[in-house]
């Protein structure tokens, strides 16, 4: 779009929207969260320093997902992610079932992430136990308050946020490149493979892996906010690509400068990161690593108020949600979508079995990035002419191999998650039909 030919207020719109730049940390601040700081101390339990190359195999599992967002992202510019790729590929009733699905699942994370802060902050404050749940609902009602003041408002504080919490990890990460090599000398990696009793090599690998992927978890989230990113069709698909490279490096260098200053003795403490970090830097590092994390995780549900009303609001601007939730106001806010998106997040804080749903929303993230896969195959079949900023190569290959990783994950988290899929399936499809009846029809218009 050429800026000379917007109005005022349309060009006051494009400027609050993520440049390249900011587009990569919001992609790193989707992915990194609180959890960084325990993932050492539970990946070195199962195989001890060989946990490492584990690491770097997931982190390679996860690029072949990327990579498969990355082309299917070249073909849009504006919000939706998967379920715009479905729909786009599939056809509105697939379409449907993704972005519905897909939309109560991102509810239901970010309600599993005000939780987590408000556990967090009292960890770090003790006196504020009583209020465990008022701070998460207070959290939820003032992103969602921020968020209908517009984009702008919400992208400072979450590049804020990325950057603050960014500034421990990275320290974490410089000071790992000095200490390593110490680690070796003292024997901290040797030896490589150290197996639980009881335990074979392909399990612990197996689970291993599972719980490392966990921590890539929500690098789809900028495909659904890409109508609030600028050039989106050039710049999502590169900010895919360079934030899951950076949380890859930052990730392998701190479970290795972690192993490099405790060895085995990662087993032995339920804070492995900070007190490796004291280790480095002394007491600092303690305090460092904790408001680290507590910045972390409020970035995370800064985002995630950002994504989670966009992906209902895509849906209805599809026509295949009632029109009403996708109205804006004057500063380009889905007011009705944010509105929804956080009563629903609230009310899930109120339910007894939030823990199970927290589970059950990671897992379902693998229901998005099927259709993602399957998606990159048929779009480039459909449109062979179209130019996209990043294209994967070697034809369907990877793509058929993002879709079985993603079966075995969820398989291999629980087998009950194909059940509960299939239950979220039956009600996403009779919510089709009760609001467009039989009109079963493939939508074959690329959106522009």
């Amino acid at each position: 779009m050429n800026a000379t030919k917007l109005t005022a207020q349309e060009q006051e719109r494009e400027n609050a929207k993520f440049s390249f730049s900011g587009a990569t940390l919001y992609g790193i601040n989707a992915v990194i969260g609180s959890g960084i700081f325990l993932l050492p101390q539970k990946i070195y339990k199962g195989l001890g320093p060989a946990s490492l190359a584990v690491m770097l195999g997931t982190a390679i599992l996860v690029i072949l997902l990327a990579v498969c967002l990355a082309e299917t992202a070249g073909y849009f510019n504006k919000n939706g992610g998967a379920f715009q790729y479905s729909k786009a590929a599939f056809g509105d009733f697939i379409g449907f079932n993704v972005g519905f699905l897909g939309w109560v699942v991102t509810g239901i994370a970010w309600s599993a992430m005000a939780a987590g802060f408000a556990r967090l902050f009292i960890i770090t404050f003790p006196a504020f136990t009583p209020y465990e749940r008022l701070l998460s609902v207070t959290l939820i009602v003032l992103l969602s308050l921020m968020n209908i003041a517009g984009l702008k408002t919400s992208k400072i504080f979450t590049l804020t946020a990325t950057v603050a919490k960014l500034i421990p990890i990275i320290a974490f990460a410089a000071c790992a490149l000095f200490f390593i090599k110490g680690g070796v000398d003292k024997g901290n990696f040797t030896p490589f493979l150290q197996l639980e009793p009881g335990t074979n090599v392909m399990t612990a690998i197996a689970n291993t892996a599972v719980y490392i992927f966990y921590g890539f978890i929500g690098f789809e989230t900028m495909s659904i906010v890409a109508g609030e990113m600028r050039n989106p069709e050039k710049n999502v698909p590169r900010a895919i690509l360079g934030s899951i490279s950076i949380v890859s490096v930052l990730y392998m260098l701190i479970i290795a400068g972690t192993i490099a200053m405790l060895g085995n003795q990662i087993l032995q403490t339920n804070a492995s990161v900070q007190d490796a970090f004291v280790a480095m830097i002394g007491p600092a590092g303690a305090w460092i690593v904790s408001i680290g994390a507590l910045i972390s995780i409020a970035g995370l549900n800064i985002g995630e108020s950002i994504m989670v009303p966009r992906y209902g609001a895509a849906i209805a601007d599809e026509g295949l949600l009632p029109k009403k939730i996708a109205e804006t106001n004057a500063k380009n806010a889905p007011v009705v979508a944010i509105l929804i998106s956080g009563a629903f997040s609230i009310a899930l804080l109120f339910s007894g079995k939030f823990e199970e749903l927290a589970t059950l929303s990671v897992v379902f993230r693998f229901f998005q990035y099927i259709p993602t896969a399957l998606a990159a195959i048929k779009l480039r079949k459909m449109y062979p002419d179209k130019k996209v900023t990043f294209r994967v190569p070697f034809g369907p290959v990877i793509p058929v191999l993002a879709v079985v990783i993603s079966i075995l994950m969820i398989a291999g988290d629980n087998l009950m998650n194909f059940v509960w899929g299939a239950i979220g399936l039956v009600i996403a499809s009779g919510l089709y039909f009760v609001f467009h009846g039989d009109k079963l029809h493939k939508s074959k218009t690329l959106p522009h």
